[in-house]
């Protein structure tokens, strides 16, 4: 089959099926969309296109299927896949962002007449079910009058964040801009001074880009703010509002389509509008809301979560959005064609909570930042400021020390492309640049020594980013083994270069052991098939002898309660001939260091033994898995093959 063809369908399969909303971390998730599923290994049969996307010409009827569910009665200016990477470019250089949660929530700071939100804090006034009219009362003590937007700014950019993103207007319908459209906004408080204007003057100044985060589709403080059905209708006004009687068009032409253009047009250029939870809008008002971003802005960049019931075609045809938003707090680690953009918060939640402390450390915030890097993405940090305009010491205080170690080893960050390795590494992360290999040591290995397998190309140098002494190392084919004797190391990642003179990298793709002689089958590395829940690898042996098997998998769901799905699951593991029973436990845990409040599960299910040195494949049956934080399966992040 077409390697375009496929990439196609795994992009659409992996929106479809990863689309995350902030009402998620309301407990349950969102029942699936209904937009039919297309994924390379499953082909829903009720899609009347599927039958011709299995006939050659599949470029022409790849286009009908999305034709079909995407109208043209709004026209959307063209663009070419030239122009939509130039156009991203900056985005894509940057990698690390500062997202900002605030307005009318921050002043409860999680709790309304003593009663504590058991959710994140910004959607305090659905989960207590305020009344909108006592909710609105803290317009009169909106007052921030420590809020320094040049110190904001400052922040961000001494953490080494290249942007800025702030909530314009979140899901209560409270806007931080000078509104025409609606009176519920920041010149309606004490304050009287114009949130959006200030921050965009103050990152112009100190050179950040600067984006907005629009909630489009949900309002708590408008009649008309129709979602759906079912689940959807958890993310609407119920207090208040009877859902027979809304009305979206009113909605959307009154309040929703024209702040919109007010946004933008009134701040100059706009980098970004991070638009969130577009479940339920229909394709012709998605494609509204692309038209009247593309005309106001040219160059913007758009959110995935524009609406999370269609996807891109091609980069050149009725795209939605620029870049994709995998769920809050989680990462994947897959491979995909168009770049995302994971978003994370610094403490367990969005908007200022104040009986929350357990706040992100530096470590973690880097790890985050460098795995998303080395995966084609951004990292999109929250932070949620107090009601009175500062921000938070603590997570200020670890953004700095973050930043303070990119200031110094940014190179390996900013400007690179991601890892041409498809697997990953025990040590941390590969990100690239013409004729260098940047590899980010997070975790120091016990004998020294760290390979980089597959790399054909031959290496010229190896030596610490920002040192001219070189590092040993030995190449033999695909095998490459540095010797970290001596190196310095240092706080929190060690980057070291590995150059090479060749205009082009080689690659030999096939999984083999590691410079310890131990195996690591990522999940992302995997052939999956879903109809029968069987995962499988192919790798080479050249040391043989008895391997224990570790099977490590993610916690999932909400990250105020994690859960494992492991412990209920049983299956086999298949090598060498051998048939393994695999009833997982818990025999390991530890702290998923890019996932935060995710822990990784340990489960060891026996051993096998390699009698010589060749070719094997494994497979893992009867687990379903499911990568994401809201997919239905185990959490597999991978299988150890640990030699003894």
């Amino acid at each position: 089959m077409n390697s375009k063809y496929l990439q196609k369908l795994f992009i659409l399969s992996v929106v479809l099926s990863f689309m995350s909303c902030k009402v998620k971390q309301q407990e349950a998730p969102v029942a699936p969309p209904k937009i039919v599923e297309v994924t390379t290994s499953e082909i829903n049969e009720e899609n009347p296109y599927i039958e011709e996307l299995k006939q050659p010409g599949y470029q022409t009827n790849f286009d009908a299927y999305f034709k079909s569910h995407t109208p043209s009665k709004v026209e959307i200016p063209y663009e070419t896949e030239e122009e939509y990477q130039a156009r991203m470019q900056w985005w894509k250089d940057a990698k690390y962002g500062m997202f900002i949660h605030w307005g009318l929530y921050s002043i409860l700071g999680g709790e309304y007449n003593g009663e504590v939100t058991p959710k994140i804090a910004e959607w305090i006034q659905n989960t207590l079910k305020i009344p909108a009219s006592e909710y609105k009362k803290l317009v009169d003590q909106f007052n921030p009058t420590e809020f320094d937007a040049d110190e904001w700014v400052s922040v961000a950019k001494e953490a080494g964040m290249k942007y800025m993103v702030i909530t314009s207007k979140h899901h209560d319908g409270f806007a931080l801009f000078n509104s025409k459209v609606s009176e519920y906004d920041v010149m309606s408080t004490p304050f009287k001074r114009d949130i959006i204007k200030e921050l965009k003057e103050a990152c112009d100044k100190q050179g950040i880009k600067f984006g907005l985060y629009y909630s489009h589709a949900i309002d708590w403080d408008s009649p008309n703010a129709y979602i759906g059905e079912g689940q959807l209708q958890d993310r609407m006004n119920l207090v208040d509002f009877d859902p027979s009687t809304m009305d979206r068009a009113t909605y959307l032409k009154e309040k929703s389509f024209p702040q919109l253009r007010e946004i933008l047009t009134n701040y100059g250029t706009i980098d970004i509008i991070w638009f969130d939870m577009g479940k339920g809008l229909d394709n012709e008002e998605i494609r509204e809301f692309v038209k009247i971003t593309r005309e106001l802005q040219p160059n913007i960049i758009i959110s995935s979560r524009i609406g999370d019931e269609v996807g891109p075609t091609s980069l050149n045809k009725d795209l939605y959005f620029d870049f994709f938003t995998p769920s809050d707090n989680y990462f994947t680690g897959d491979d995909l064609a168009i770049p995302f953009e994971m978003a994370g918060t610094t403490n367990g939640s969005w908007g200022y909570r104040k009986d929350d402390t357990e706040w992100r450390k530096p470590l973690f915030m880097l790890n985050a930042l460098i795995a998303s890097a080395s995966r084609n993405g951004n990292y999109l940090l929250n932070i949620g400021p107090m009601a009175n305009g500062l921000m938070p010491a603590e997570p200020v205080k670890n953004l700095k020390i973050a930043g303070a170690w990119l200031k110094e080893n940014g190179a390996s960050v900013y400007g690179t492309t991601p890892s041409p390795f498809p697997w990953n590494y025990d040590w941390g992360y590969v990100t690239e640049k013409p004729n260098k290999i940047f590899l980010n040591v997070f975790t120091w290995p016990k004998n020294n020594q760290i390979d980089l397998n597959g790399l054909l190309t031959k290496v010229d140098k190896i030596h610490l980013l920002g040192s001219t002494k070189q590092v040993k190392f030995k190449q033999e084919g695909r095998f490459l083994t540095i010797d970290l004797t001596g190196v310095e190391r240092k706080e929190f990642a060690t980057p070291l270069v590995v150059e090479y003179k060749d205009t082009k990298l080689k690659i030999d793709d096939g999984i083999s052991q590691n410079a310890e002689n131990n195996i690591r089958l990522d999940r992302i590395t995997s052939t999956y098939l879903k109809d029968i829940a069987m995962s499988s690898w192919t790798f080479k042996v050249h040391t043989p002898g008895t391997f224990k098997i570790n099977i490590v998998s993610n916690e999932k769901g909400n990250h105020h309660k994690p859960v494992w799905t492991g412990s209920e699951q049983k299956g086999s593991v298949q090598v060498a001939g051998k048939i393994i029973p695999a009833h997982l436990k818990r025999d390991t845990e530890m702290i998923n260091p890019t996932l935060f409040f995710y822990k990784e599960i340990g489960s060891y299910v026996g051993e096998i033994e390699f009698l010589k040195a060749g070719t094997y494949t494994l497979q893992l049956k009867g687990f379903k898995v499911g990568a994401d934080k809201w997919t239905e399966g185990l959490g597999l992040e991978r299988i150890e093959l640990i030699k003894e």
